[in-house]
């Protein structure tokens, strides 16, 4: 059966190749798909985790595009009362917005809004060329990753929020969003004078964050409150929309190549109907010829999976050496992905090797 196989496939060499490239389009779809969306998730929480501040505070009614991208609706008048809670030793506010066709790796850009001299003495940032955001103006400072991977300097130009910005400093670590203007500009470009979209707070004793908590809690009940601890967990996890959108990814990869197994094992049966007619009259039973098919359609399959999983690894070292982008390529999803090829695979070719099976022989045989 074996020469019978592998005769049947290279006989067709580049209907077989086709398959294949449709079934490893399929597990390079899931895979690199979700290995980019959680490798730059995880790189956004080590980001976060940078910040030398212990609680992240925004409002339950507001309502983001993930657990540290709040709308700018947060009144800055209530930072006064935030710093007045016992253990709170700083608090600054930040003002973000997330602009889609930005160039980043997902298609979106975070930039925040930050009164930079109140920013820098909450979270301990430095900067590294250039000097320090002004108190409002069209400037911005970029982190050491961005103005690296992007060739930025001082003194160059980035159009954001439909203006012109001039880079006047990078700064380091890499903390939160990767862009920063003045609060004050931000809160003009988005018509939202004195608000913000959350506080970072710096407690007097980091080992007392909870206490701190508790205490901002029961004085403003309606705050939602993030220690930066758990930012990593919850970025590796992911959220509901991002979940969401994964799942229909792999769903549609595996309906992928399901049909194209579907199709390749169909017009096989269709055009070897005088071969199955022959192993017929020859003796064949009916098991011999549904496994051969069956076979057929796993050694394809077999070759796309690895196909698609050595392109996904040539995909995460290119966009890893050329521009820094972060792939991470998640063994549950790999597994995933190699099991739900290989039962489409067998899935879409039941049917046609079912038919096969049952061709009559003297038909078969008579077949045009």
């Amino acid at each position: 059966m074996k020469q019978l196989i592998f005769a049947n496939l290279t006989h067709h060499p580049a209907r077989t190749c086709a398959s294949m490239l449709g079934v490893a389009v399929g597990i390079l779809l899931v895979v690199v798909t979700v290995g980019l969306v959680r490798g730059q998730l995880r790189e956004r929480g080590a980001r976060d985790t940078n910040l030398a501040v212990e609680l992240m505070l925004s409002q339950t009614s507001q309502s983001g595009f993930s657990f540290t991208t709040m709308p700018v609706t947060l009144p800055v008048k209530l930072l006064d009362e935030v710093r007045a809670v016992a253990g709170v030793q700083a608090v600054t506010p930040v003002a973000q917005h997330l602009e889609f066709g930005g160039g980043g790796a997902l298609g979106l850009r975070q930039i925040d809004g930050v009164d930079f001299a109140d920013y820098q003495h909450t979270t301990g940032i430095q900067i590294v060329a250039g000097q320090p955001l002004p108190e409002r103006g069209d400037a911005i400072v970029v982190d050491v990753k961005y103005a690296s991977a992007t060739k930025t300097n001082v003194g160059d130009k980035l159009k954001l929020l439909d203006r012109e910005f001039t880079v006047v400093g990078v700064y380091a670590p890499e903390t939160g969003a990767r862009l920063m203007i003045p609060l004050k500009t931000m809160q003009a470009a988005l018509s939202a004078p004195e608000l913000c979209s959350m506080f970072l707070v710096k407690c007097v004793n980091a080992a007392e964050q909870e206490a701190v908590a508790h205490r901002i809690a029961a004085r403003f009940p309606d705050f939602r409150i993030l220690f930066t601890r758990d930012l990593p967990t919850l970025f590796a996890t992911g959220f509901v929309g991002f979940n969401a959108f994964l799942k229909a990814v792999a769903a549609l990869s595996a309906l992928i190549s399901l049909l194209i197994v579907l199709l390749t094992s169909y017009t096989t049966v269709s055009e070897r109907t005088r071969q199955i007619g022959i192993m017929k009259a020859l003796g064949a039973s009916r098991v011999f010829i549904a496994l051969a098919f069956l076979k057929e359609s796993l050694l394809i399959s077999t070759g796309g999976i690895a196909g698609g999983l050595a392109l996904s690894w040539l995909l995460q070292f290119i966009l890893r050496h050329w521009n820094g982008t972060r792939i991470s390529l998640e063994s549950d999803y790999v597994a995933l992905a190699v099991i739900g090829g290989l039962l489409c695979s067998l899935v879409g070719a039941l049917y046609p090797a079912w038919r096969a099976a049952g061709l009559d022989a003297i038909e078969a045989l008579s077949y045009e």
